[in-house]
């Protein structure tokens, strides 16, 4: 979550403002249907609805970020509303589930479905399920709350490539979600272990214009102030966030995992395909791969993804909307690759009663999104170093202190230096989460 600024390019815009009322109220009708839904039953409330969630708080100091024109300085600490989320699971029939995981962000200035679907369990091995899926892909994705996490900053692989959606100060909920459907078919192999398969079909991930990674900010350099296209990977804008496909083609998504029965250990290959531009042409393809080794008081996590984009050549969308810019940076390459990976390491040293331990975190990851035209900050590595006291019972207090790196420094340009970016960047975020 370093350099999480330069993807929030996308910061709620205040000509929105007045959409943040009608969202309440939409959400507030939705939450009260949940309820009455849960309680139509008169003495069967309990089979019928349960309500689960999550919150989280931080406080983030950064240094060596550089500064931009319209946005906020990521050098000066800020407190911030991460995450208030709540589960409903409604049971229909004792085979059809209804789930939704409401979510309120932004300081409590953004309200989000993270997922909304419905689960039909045809057999004890299948189960469909529709609507607004957390996509399967990778294993973070899938288990993307904090309270499920050592650390409450994302990984690259699921940051700049999926989840595609987390935006540092204004951002539509955490998790790669999207419209479709999905065929999840488990069995046991013997005393092997648990075989599961995830296929599914969604709108998939797109842009409205010609350049995948069309993305900008201004740069705040005194006298200079060009626009760049950040090549900030798969962050999405506003508009995809509507989950409307701007194309014909729906995205193929398949996820194997296996589980053993004698060790703690869980891996898989996940596997996306599906055109991304609005005629339907361009193909981006994703593969990856992932590992968890979890125990009481180890755990080892990784997670490695690749990325394949097809691209026309000698498109400038910054030009082309009449702003000002170096073409060197904004101009497309065509065709390009990217890729990204973390290595997490856990454990806890000392435990107390009442369910209080303390836990040791460090993870290493890095990613690469850049195409080779030129310097791109989300070219980097990055170490963090994180401390978690559960205090109570699903209560805890975390620290994070990161320092990333980005490559290729002395190809930087001179207004990005002179706006304040630096080639090491430094975080401290002090956080309190909690669950129930």
């Amino acid at each position: 979550m370093t350099v999480e600024i330069f993807s929030s390019i996308l910061i709620y815009p205040k000509e929105n403002q007045m959409k943040l009322t009608s969202n309440f109220i939409r959400l507030s009708m939705l939450v009260l249907a949940l309820f009455l839904l849960g309680t139509a039953t008169v003495g069967n409330a309990q089979s019928k609805i349960h309500i689960s969630g999550y919150g989280n708080m931080h406080y983030m100091d950064h240094d060596g970020m550089p500064l931009f024109i319209g946005k906020k300085n990521m050098n000066n600490g800020f407190f911030q509303i991460r995450e208030f989320s709540l589960f409903f699971d409604i049971a229909i029939t004792d085979k059809i589930i209804a789930s939704t995981e409401l979510e309120a962000s932004d300081n409590g200035n953004s309200y989000t479905a993270n997922y909304a679907y419905v689960d039909i369990q045809a057999t004890d091995n299948l189960t469909f399920r529709a609507g607004k899926i957390l996509v399967p892909f990778l294993s973070y994705n899938e288990n993307k709350p904090n309270f499920k996490q050592n650390l409450m900053s994302q990984p690259f692989t699921a940051w700049n490539i999926a989840p595609v959606n987390p935006l540092a100060l204004g951002f539509h909920g955490f998790g790669w979600s999207d419209a479709g459907a999905m065929v999840n078919w488990h069995t046991t192999l013997g005393e092997t272990g648990l075989f599961d398969l995830k296929f599914s079909l969604i709108n998939g991930l797109g842009s409205d214009s010609n350049v995948l990674d069309d993305n900008t900010v201004q740069l705040n350099a005194g006298l200079m102030t060009p626009v760049v296209r950040t090549r900030d990977g798969l962050v999405q804008n506003e508009e995809v966030n509507e989950l409307m496909d701007n194309n014909n083609n729906k995205a193929t998504v398949l996820k194997v995992s296996f589980k053993p029965m004698s060790l703690p250990l869980d891996f898989g290959v996940s596997w996306y395909r599906g055109a991304w531009d609005p005629a339907g042409e361009k193909n981006l393809q994703m593969v990856g791969g992932h590992l968890n080794w979890l125990t009481k008081t180890w755990s080892l996590k990784g997670e490695y993804v690749k990325v394949s984009v097809e691209q026309d050549a000698g498109i400038d969308p910054v030009a082309d909307a009449g702003m000002m810019g170096p073409a060197v940076l904004n101009t497309s390459t065509g065709d390009y690759t990217m890729n990204a990976y973390y290595v997490e390491a856990s454990v806890v040293p000392v435990r107390w009663p009442n369910d209080r331990f303390l836990r040791l975190v460090t993870r290493y990851d890095a990613v690469d999104t850049n195409d080779k035209a030129m310097f791109t900050p989300f070219d980097r590595s990055r170490i963090t170093l994180g401390l978690e006291w559960q205090l109570g019972k699903n209560t805890r207090l975390r620290y994070e202190w990161q320092r990333a790196k980005l490559h290729d420094f002395d190809k930087a340009p001179m207004p990005y230096k002179m706006a304040g970016g630096k080639e090491v960047i430094q975080m401290h975020m002090p956080s309190l989460i909690f669950s129930f």
